[in-house]
C-alpha cells in the first residue's frame, strides 16, 4: 500500500489504524516491508488505482468483510476450506507418526493464532502454512508424482489416435467456396484452439485413468462455452490476424493436467503469430505448476522444450525486451509468489511482462476473485478461463483501464528515432550536442525541485553557449512514461553516435542553480550531484561504452569511480530501494 497521506480516510482515526493493520499483519505494506512488496510504482505496471487510495489482492466482499469487522460465516468458512485443503496434504505426504503429528499440531496453532483477529486474508493464510509445512517436512515438491501423473495421463491423450481423429475433424469449420487461404488457415486455428479450451473444462480427462473415445471427445469440444470471453478473444484474434503486428500474451494460472491443454494451446497461438509468456508459481501451492515442475516434470519438458526459461526474478526493461525479440516465441516465468495472483508480492520480472503483454489470461478460479469479482481496473485487458464445474468452460473478459496509455517498444523506438533524425539535423547545420544527465527522482519527495534545478541551469547552459544543444530530458517526458520507458526510449539515442559532449551535474552546477534561483541550498541538496543518482549511474556506464566506439565524445562530471555506489534503480523509478528507505 502507498500509505501517503492520501491513502487514509482523515476523518475516521480508528478505522484508518485498522486499515493499516490489515496491511501490516498480511504483510503487504510496502513501507513495512520494502523488499517484499511491490512499489507504488511497479504496482502500477499492473494496476491503475486511478482514485482508489489503496490495491487490496481479494474480492471486494472479502475485502469489506474484513475492513468492517464483519468477519462472521464469509470468512471463517474462507479459512475452514483452507484447512480442509491443507490437513489432508499433510497426512498423504508426510508418512513418519511422530513428524505428522507434530506438524498437524504445529500447523494448528498457528491457523488458530492467525485467524482469531479475523484480519488474516485467506490466500496469506494459506501461503504461511505451506511455508511451515515445506520447511519442517523438508519435501520441496509434495506432489510431484499426483501432478506427473495427471500430466502422463493429457500427454497420453494427446498422442492418441482418438484425439487426432476429433481434434482434426474438420466438420464445424465455417467456409465459403471464395474464402482466401489465409482465412482458412486462422478458421482452423480458431476451431482447433477452441476445441483444445473445451476440453480443459473435464478434468476427469486427467483425474481418471479412463480412456476417451473419438466420439465422445468429439462430444466435449462441442461443449458450450458461458460467458462473453469467447466472443470477445475471438475479435481480438482476428484484429491481431489483421494487423500483422508481433503480438503477446501472459498466461498464468496454470495447474497440474491441464497445463498440457494450455500449451497445445499455446502452440497454437503460436502458429497465429502470437508469442507468450508463461507465468508459473515460485514454490509449491497444491496443483499448481512451479518452477520446479518446469525443471523436474518429464510430460512438461517434452512439452516445454523450445521454450526459453527466464530465472531472474529482476530482469530488466531492456533485457526483456531483448529476450521478446529473439526467435523464441514461448518463454517461462516465475510470478515470484507461492499463492494465487497478487499484484503487490509479484516479482520484478512478472510485473514487466504483464506491463509489455497485449492480453492476460488467468487459468485460475482464485485468481478470478482480484481479476473479476473485485473494482480494480488493470492496465492490460485481462480474460478469466476456468472451470466451474465439469463440462462448464466460463470466459469472463475484463478491459483494461480506459485511462491506461501504453508505449510500445515500437512507440518507444519511433520516439527515440525521430529525436535522432532531429539531432543529425542540427548537427549538419554545424550544431554540437550536448547531453545532460542529472537527478530527477534520487532524492524522496524532491521530484519537482530536480525538475526545477534542471531547467535552470540547462537554460543557463543555452545561454551561455553559441551554437550547442543542450538536451534536458525532462523536456521530452509524455504521461503515461515511467521510469523503464524513459530510460529504455533516451538510451537507443544515447547510443547513436550523435552526442559531442555527455555532461553528468556536478555539485557545482547544483549549487549555480540555486544562485540562479537565488535560494538557499537546503539540506537535502548538499554535496549531492550525479553520483548520487542510480539513473545517472546507468547512463555513465553507458556513456563509457559508447566513448569506446566514438573516442571524440567527450564525458564531463564526477569520475566513473565514485558512481559505483549506484547499481540498480528500484522499479518503475529513478531512484534505487536502498535510498527510498531512508
Amino acid at each position: 500500500m502507498d500509505r501517503t497521506s492520501a491513502s487514509f480516510s482523515g476523518l475516521d482515526p480508528e478505522k484508518d489504524a485498522w486499515i493499516a493493520n490489515f496491511y501490516t499483519e498480511n504483510h503487504l505494506a510496502y513501507e513495512a516491508f520494502p523488499r517484499e512488496v511491490a512499489s507504488p510504482e511497479q504496482l502500477r505496471f499492473m494496476v491503475l488505482l486511478d482514485e482508489e487510495p489503496y490495491y487490496y489482492p481479494c474480492s471486494d466482499k472479502i475485502f469489506k468483510t474484513i475492513i468492517e469487522k464483519k468477519g462472521g460465516d464469509l470468512l471463517t468458512f474462507a479459512y475452514i476450506k483452507v484447512w480442509e485443503r491443507l490437513e489432508p496434504l499433510v497426512r498423504s505426504v508426510v508418512k513418519d507418526t511422530y513428524k505428522q503429528k507434530f506438524l498437524l499440531s504445529l500447523l494448528g496453532m498457528k491457523f488458530r493464532r492467525e485467524t482469531a483477529s479475523l484480519v488474516m486474508l485467506p490466500s496469506r493464510l494459506e501461503k504461511r502454512l505451506l511455508q511451515i509445512f515445506i520447511r519442517v517436512s523438508e519435501i520441496d515438491r509434495p506432489l510431484a508424482k499426483i501432478k506427473e501423473t495427471k500430466n502422463r495421463r493429457i500427454c497420453r491423450l494427446l498422442k492418441s489416435k482418438s484425439f487426432k481423429e476429433a481434434f482434426n475433424d474438420p466438420s464445424g469449420l465455417e467456409l465459403q467456396e471464395d474464402t482466401p487461404l489465409d482465412e482458412v488457415s486462422f478458421g482452423i486455428h480458431l476451431l482447433q484452439f477452441r476445441r483444445l479450451m473445451a476440453l480443459s473444462g473435464y478434468p476427469e480427462l486427467w483425474t481418471s485413468e479412463k480412456r476417451v473415445t473419438s466420439d465422445a471427445l468429439r462430444s466435449m469440444m462441442k461443449a458450450p462455452i458461458e460467458g462473453s470471453g469467447w466472443i470477445w478473444l475471438k475479435n481480438i484474434f482476428k484484429e491481431w490476424s489483421r494487423s500483422r503486428e508481433r503480438r503477446y500474451m501472459l498466461w498464468m494460472g496454470v495447474s497440474a493436467g491441464e497445463i498440457l491443454l494450455d500449451l497445445a494451446m499455446i502452440q497454437i497461438l503460436i502458429r497465429m503469430g502470437i508469442n507468450v509468456i508463461l507465468s508459473v508459481k515460485k514454490a509449491f501451492c497444491y496443483d499448481l505448476i512451479t518452477l520446479n515442475d518446469v525443471a523436474e516434470d518429464p510430460y512438461l519438458q517434452e512439452m516445454l522444450s523450445g521454450a526459453e526459461i527466464i530465472a531472474d526474478p529482476n530482469i530488466s526493461k531492456k533485457e526483456l525486451l531483448e529476450r521478446l525479440k529473439s526467435d523464441k516465441t514461448l518463454y517461462v516465468i516465475s510470478d515470484g509468489t507461492q499463492e494465487h495472483f497478487n499484484p503487490l508480492l509479484t516479482s520484478v520480472t512478472f510485473a514487466r511482462a504483464f506491463k509489455e503483454a497485449d492480453i492476460v489470461i488467468s487459468r485460475s478460479a482464485e485468481d478470478a476473485e482480484c481479476f473479476v469479482r473485485s473494482r480494480f481496473r488493470f492496465t492490460r485487458d485481462a480474460l478469466s478461463m476456468v472451470c466451474k464445474k465439469p463440462g462448464k468452460l466460463v470466459l469472463r473478459e475484463k478491459l483494461r483501464h480506459p485511462k491506461i496509455i501504453r508505449f510500445s517498444e515500437a512507440d518507444l523506438r519511433t520516439k527515440a528515432a525521430a529525436m535522432i533524425n532531429d539531432l543529425r539535423t542540427k548537427k549538419r547545420l554545424g550544431k554540437t550536442i550536448v547531453f545532460y544527465s542529472a537527478i530527477v527522482g534520487s532524492i524522496p519527495h524532491q521530484l519537482e525541485t530536480a525538475k526545477k534545478i534542471l531547467k535552470v541551469f540547462v537554460d543557463y547552459l543555452r545561454e551561455r553557449q553559441e551554437g550547442v544543444v543542450v538536451i534536458n530530458p525532462a523536456e521530452h517526458f509524455e504521461p503515461g512514461m515511467d521510469a523503464d520507458d524513459i530510460m529504455y526510449m533516451w538510451e537507443i539515442v544515447q547510443r547513436s553516435g550523435l552526442i559531442d559532449t555527455w555532461r553528468f551535474q556536478t555539485v557545482d552546477d547544483i549549487e549555480k542553480a540555486f544562485e540562479l534561483m537565488d535560494e538557499k541550498i537546503p539540506p537535502e541538496w548538499i554535496g549531492k550531484d550525479a553520483t548520487y543518482s542510480t539513473g545517472c549511474t546507468m547512463e555513465m556506464k553507458i556513456a563509457l561504452e559508447v566513448q569506446k566506439e566514438h573516442p571524440e565524445m567527450q564525458i564531463i562530471g564526477p569520475p566513473w569511480e565514485k558512481f559505483l555506489r549506484r547499481k540498480e534503480y528500484g522499479v518503475g523509478k529513478l531512484y534505487d530501494r536502498a535510498l527510498g528507505d531512508i
